[in-house]
């Protein structure tokens, strides 16, 4: 399973949905790492439509001025109402 954020009863898998919640693309914070392997050196990892995986998702929702919190599946981020 692959990472999620959940607002509002919406849950967000990709980058580009998470997007929309924090405000645009320009608010992703990418990992500095690429943390696919294996992957094509050629191709980009930091795709829209890949799922969070390559996504800061803890500096990218509080860069957002989001509160969040991590479920009991640490790979589920809740975003707090």
């Amino acid at each position: 399973m692959c990472n999620s954020v959940h607002s509002k009863g919406r849950i967000y898998s990709t980058p580009r949905e998470l997007a929309e919640l924090v405000g645009g693309a320009r608010n992703l914070v990418w990992q500095k790492k690429n943390p696919f392997v294996p992957w094509p050196e050629e191709k980009d990892w930091r795709q829209m439509d890949l799922c969070l995986c390559p996504v800061n998702l803890e500096a990218t929702l509080s860069g957002a001025g989001l509160r969040w919190r991590r479920g009991d599946d640490p790979m589920e981020f809740f975003v707090e109402e």
